[in-house]
């Protein structure tokens, strides 16, 4: 198959990591949050005895283009490969019975949408269409003629070389950015992901890894861009899941494609104990996917999507909101945490057991969306009242941009530093003075 088999996987229940590295102030650009209500499997219409994957919902929301595999219905039979299905809303606004009946788009290889023009008068697949090989070259583009699709044709990535056969795509409706899943000559892992850019004249730059905070030694695939193209999902084994692979999603850092925010794990309303991949958005309001949940083979999942957008930079926490008290905190938490993060002397850089403390409690603010937190920052009464103000100013942000990295979002993220006005100690040994070197975390609802 062009990419992972799901039925092969085994499950694997993986412990929690906390991954502790040097954290810069991230800076977001505008982005949002995404909350999913629990998935529901399509039915017959779109699912059956055998494998269906890799859903990919038209522009107008009316077709749902998917692949089956070992179907007896498919080009060539049951074991000759996978083909293009399509599903298609009726005046109930449910999926009717899929058919197979793109001809120009299926043969005896494996067939695949990998993404459709906004304006739907083209469509991208797995180029699968050269003659006297198996392999996957790349992806290819077909033009819609009336009511039918023309031959696809090939499209030149420049620089593109996989070491394996296991190799997928993403292409923006825009037609300018592609995401590639494939095992590379500088990959980390077993299969990475891959940007590669459209530049004005048409053509597509070299792929470059999009980093350690996305790969892993695992595998990333089914790479996927929210509508504003500062979200990627995609699905992993090698970062922390339920399963044996997972759908994340992480932010665009510093308008980089290069720079990413910690992925975050969907959670258990996405995530199963099975394979889970090839989430794909629809207007930021329904999502697709595939899961084995059910069974070997996998199916096709649709979940609610809520999309909670943020443009502020550093907002203050309202004052109509409360703080959480020590009871409520520690039914959010599930146990007695510290909330406090302690600095060295005339320091504000986090220890890195501090950051494991920090990703803690912002796992916490990505599955409770109804939370935000508030930073207080302190300093012991060595220097002038205006250093001592503005180090603790600088201790609060600090420890906002570690929760920034994790992915949460500014306006969650309120800020303010107090001096050395409100100590916890006013004399006593170094050992004690030290507990006044602190930000304090709160969380406020």
């Amino acid at each position: 198959m062009n990419d992972h088999s799901t039925s092969t996987f085994s499950i694997i229940i993986a412990r929690l990591i906390i991954c502790v590295s040097v954290a810069l102030p991230a800076t977001l650009a505008h982005a949002q949050n995404y909350s999913f209500e629990h998935a529901k499997k399509l039915n017959e219409s779109v699912n059956s005895e055998s494998e269906e994957s890799m859903p990919v919902m038209a522009p107008n929301g009316k077709k749902l283009y998917f692949v089956r595999t070992f179907f007896e219905q498919n080009t060539g039979g049951k074991l000759s490969g996978q083909d293009i299905w399509v599903s298609e809303k009726n005046e109930l606004n449910e999926w009717g019975p899929a058919t197979n009946a793109l001809q120009n788009l299926n043969n005896h290889r494996n067939n695949a949408v990998i993404g459709i023009k906004a304006d739907e008068t083209a469509i991208y697949l797995l180029n699968s269409y050269k003659p006297n090989t198996t392999k996957i070259n790349g992806i290819a583009k077909s033009i819609k003629i009336g009511e039918d699709w023309s031959k696809p044709y090939d499209i030149k990535i420049n620089g593109l070389e996989s070491d394996n056969s296991f190799i997928g795509f993403y292409i923006s409706p825009k037609e300018d950015v592609l995401i590639i899943s494939m095992n590379g000559s500088n990959s980390i892992g077993e299969e990475d992901l891959y940007i590669s850019l459209k530049d004005e004249k048409g053509q597509w730059s070299k792929p470059e890894n999009m980093g350690a905070t996305i790969n892993t030694k695992g595998f990333e695939i089914s790479p996927f861009l929210s509508d504003d193209g500062n979200t990627l999902f995609f699905a992993s084994d090698g970062h922390s899941g339920y399963g044996g692979a997972d759908i994340f999603m992480s932010r665009k850092l510093y308008d980089s494609w290069l720079l990413w925010s910690k992925p975050i794990n969907l959670g258990e309303e996405v995530n199963s104990p099975g394979f889970d991949a090839y989430l794909r958005l629809y207007k930021d309001q329904e999502a697709y996917f595939v899961s084995t949940r059910s069974g070997n083979f996998a199916d096709i999942y649709t979940t609610k999507v809520t999309a909670i957008e943020d443009r502020k930079e550093n907002a203050e926490i309202s004052k109509t909101k409360h703080k959480l008290t020590e009871t409520e905190i520690q039914e959010l938490l599930g146990m007695p945490v510290s909330r406090t993060v302690y600095f060295d002397f005339e320091s504000y850089d986090v220890a890195p057991s501090s950051r494991e403390l920090i990703y803690f409690l912002a796992n916490k603010l990505v599955s409770n969306l109804q939370y935000s937190i508030e930073l207080v920052g302190h300093t012991s009464n060595e220097g002038t009242e205006d250093y001592n103000l503005e180090l603790s100013e600088r201790r609060a942000e600090e420890v906002g941009s570690y929760f920034s990295d994790f992915g949460i979002l500014p306006g969650r993220i309120s800020t303010k530093g107090v001096g050395e006005s409100k100590p916890i100690v006013t004399s006593g040994s170094e050992e004690e003075l030290a507990k006044n070197r602190r930000v304090e975390i709160y969380f406020v609802k």
